[in-house]
């Protein structure tokens, strides 16, 4: 039986060496050529970019030869008869080609102990996304808002969580896990340089502590649903009621989970559990993952186009300053 397994790794080898041999699954779609993550790979492709819209089929896709996204949209219904929606991405990122964020202008500077600067501006979706091109982009811990100043020297939310953008440290203040799990808990997920990502209760590390691991980015919402694969074991205590939600996770470095699900609910529309969306998660494969911001504040764009949002019966989406990109074009 030993030999029989050396024997198969040996050959497994020897196929990988061979000249024009890969045991890597690729596929040609319309003279377009994929590898197994979804990448562009080859010389003859008809482009840089291949882009897929099918609203109808509730499919769309990207990939580049650094970036790799495809997202399918579900519609279930309960067996009250009312509508539930939602996406799942797939996404495959490269050194070339990092998770990224958006950010408008920060308002005013704040002299306030945990506070770098005031919260970002709250711009129209739309706007957000057209001044900011990208490939996916989609609401993420809505920090702006729990720092915009409201006189005296006081931001409108008493904690802000451990908040950092593109290196820099934003917030500090965060919740005592130790105490009442307030909403939102805080919960953080911090993505490092070598692509891996990481969920931690609201206070496990400092700022300065997130820097020194690596983390080039932390989000601050929660609770986080996923922790080395294990869910978390307290998801059914904290607003575990049906809601529009987002959630980010990892399979494993550089290749992620983007879950978006909407319908507020009313007589019409129902929405999804966090015991619900910590399962889906693991489902797919993740070891960590965050619930994001949810609600009204839910927005999925594709191709700089809303494609699903929290609430489908409102006619304008709520203002955000800052969201979560994948393949930013500047």
């Amino acid at each position: 039986m030993k030999m029989m397994k050396k024997l198969t790794s040996l050959l497994m080898v020897l196929l990988l060496l061979l000249p024009g041999l890969s045991l890597a699954e690729e596929t040609e779609k319309d003279g377009w050529h994929f590898d197994e993550k979804g990448f562009l790979t080859g010389e003859d492709n008809p482009g840089e970019e291949y882009i897929l819209e099918d609203e109808d089929k509730g499919v769309w896709q990207y990939a580049s030869k650094d970036l790799s996204i495809k997202i399918n949209r579900f519609r279930e219904q309960t067996k009250k008869k009312k509508k539930q929606e939602y996406c799942v991405a797939e996404i495959w990122t490269s050194p070339d080609s990092p998770l990224g964020v958006i950010q408008s202008a920060p308002k005013d500077s704040l002299k306030l102990k945990g506070v770098a600067y005031a919260g970002m501006e709250q711009r129209h979706v739309e706007d957000l996304i057209e001044k900011n091109p990208s490939v996916l982009a989609v609401s993420d811990d809505m920090y702006g808002l729990r720092i915009i100043p409201v006189g005296k020297g006081k931001t409108k939310y008493d904690y802000h969580g451990v908040i950092i953008r593109n290196g820099e440290v934003i917030a500090t203040k965060t919740r005592n896990s130790k105490k009442k799990r307030s909403w939102p808990n805080l919960d953080t997920m911090a993505v490092y340089q070598d692509g891996s990502m990481k969920t931690f209760d609201c206070d496990a590390l400092t700022a300065e502590e997130y820097l020194e691991q690596g983390a080039v980015q932390v989000f601050a919402f929660g609770p986080w649903l996923l922790s080395e694969g294990q869910v978390h074991p307290n998801l059914e205590k904290i607003n575990n009621y049906s809601e529009p939600r987002v959630a980010l996770g990892m399979i494993e470095p550089y290749h992620y989970i983007l879950i978006v699900t909407a319908g507020r609910p009313t007589k019409k529309y129902q929405g999804y559990k966090l015991t619900w969306l910590a399962d889906k998660m693991l489902e797919y494969g993740c070891t960590e993952a965050l619930n994001l911001d949810g609600g009204d504040t839910v927005a999925l764009a594709f191709n700089n186009k809303i494609i699903i949002h929290g609430n489908m019966e409102a006619k304008n989406l709520r203002n955000l300053g800052s969201m979560i990109a994948f393949g930013l074009k500047k």
